[in-house]
This record gives structure tokens, sequence and C-alpha cells, in this order.
């Protein structure tokens, strides 16, 4: 029986479909059958199927976002969107960290393919709430991990505690890595959860410098809760998909590097 290659790559399809209407604000079905060489009745049921998920609004001959505040999707959502950038945004931050470090990692799919770049460094010590990232590591570095403590959120596989971390506060740290759902000069860097800012929040008032990690589709949205101002990062990591205008307005504010 022969396999429908349609079927077999209708989640990346429908991943890139979301980038795409997160970029340019609204799509046609025309459009994605020209971008992706499929037949429109394959693009309308993605489009369905995205509605359905809550990720756009279906118009007449197309879709729109379906919010201007940018989703927190699912980690096996997530893994499967922007995979090229992440992987060079992470080996660019990989760069940033030295032996012997100590390091605040966020949650997010784009950190977690900067933790399984340091394998090249020795003698870190590395503070984060994810529970696979420290599995990961547990298994295949000999680094000194610590786990904060919370509450954990289901399918996301990390710990939120909602009041202020005493342990970060006895820690000197000297780079936070994170990942958000939003970047923007305007409204600074925002993730979809209030106790997932305030985690972060803790990790960036203990550590000496931070850098924000995000793929282009992120740049100039805005998500639920504020993290911090983008004047008060260190670097802002993204990819070469960003444009030309985009990056000029950030920079502006903080240091861009393109992984």
């Amino acid at each position: 029986m022969m396999i429908n290659e349609n079927e077999m790559f209708a989640e990346e399809r429908q991943s890139k479909i979301v980038e795409l209407i997160n970029k340019r604000g609204k799509v046609s079905v025309n459009d994605l059958v020209d971008y992706f060489k499929v037949s429109p009745s394959t693009i309308r049921n993605d489009l369905n199927e995205l509605e359905s998920k809550g990720l756009l609004k279906r118009t007449h001959g197309g879709a729109i976002k379906e919010t201007k505040l940018a989703k927190e999707f699912l980690p096996s959502l997530s893994s499967t969107k922007m995979v090229e950038e992440k992987i060079s945004i992470a080996k660019l931050a990989n760069t940033l960290i030295n032996d012997g470090d100590i390091i605040a990692l966020s949650s997010g799919t784009t950190i977690f393919e900067l933790v399984k770049t340091l394998t090249n460094k020795k003698n870190l010590t590395i503070i984060l709430n994810n529970l696979q990232m420290a599995s990961w590591l547990e298994e295949n570095t000999n680094f000194t991990v610590v786990v904060l403590g919370g509450i954990l959120r289901n399918n996301y596989h990390f710990l939120v505690n909602p009041t202020e971390s005493e342990l970060l506060k006895l820690m000197n740290i000297d780079k936070a890595f994170i990942s958000v759902n939003g970047v923007s000069i305007e409204k600074g860097i925002t993730t979809a959860d209030l106790d997932t800012a305030m985690n972060y929040r803790n990790m960036i008032h203990s550590s000496l410098k931070t850098y924000v990690l995000s793929d282009s589709s992120k740049l100039d949205t805005v998500s639920f809760a504020k993290v911090m101002d983008i004047s008060n990062v260190t670097s802002l990591i993204t990819d070469d998909k960003v444009s030309k205008e985009i990056k000029e307005q950030f920079e502006k504010y903080t240091d861009v590097l393109i992984g």
C-alpha cells in the first residue's frame, strides 16, 4: 500500500502554515497551494484542523491569525517548528558559555537544543526547572544540575513556583538563557503563563547576564505575561530569517546576534 505523501507530512506542513500566518497576519488558500504544491482540498483540511485547535481563524479563501497574542504550543508541536533555526540559535548560544560557568536555563524547545550542545563544555553548574532537560543532562554529562522545585505543569515537563524562589536568592549566576513566546520592543519579553514569567524573573534577577533565544517567528509578537524589558536583555539571539527592518529596530534597544 502506498503512503500518501500529504498525510505523511501533514504535521510539518501545518506547523509551517501557522508560522507563515504569524509572520504575515493572513494567508490565502491559493498562496498555500502554490507554496506546498498540494491540492486546495488538502490546504482547506489543514486550515480547518488548525482552526479547531485555536491556532488560526478561517476566512473566505484563506485564514488569519487567531489573535494578536502569541500562543504557547505544547512541546510536541513546538518541537516541529523552525527546527533548523532553533539548532542554529543554540549553536551560537553555546559559544557564549565558558567552562566552569554557572548558568540558568528556562524551559522551551530552543533551550533544549542548547542543552544538547553542552557536551563540549566542562564543569558547568546548571540551574533549571525542566525535568526532561535534567534527565538528559544526567544521562549525558557529569555537570552539577540544580532542579528548582514547584508545581508540575501538565504536558509541559517543567515545574513552576508562584512565589519568589528562596533558593535562587542564594545563588550568583553567570548567565541566564531564556526562551519565551513573544519578543516586542514596546511590550518586552513575554510568555503565556504568569507563574512561568515569575520563575524567569527570579532567574534573571540572580544572573549577571541574560540572553533571550528566540526564532524569528516570535519577534514583534506579544504574549500574556511580561518577563522583562527588551533594554535589559544582554543579547537577543535569533535566526537569519529575521527581516533587516525588524533586526534594525531591535538593535536600537539591545544587541542582536544571528545564529
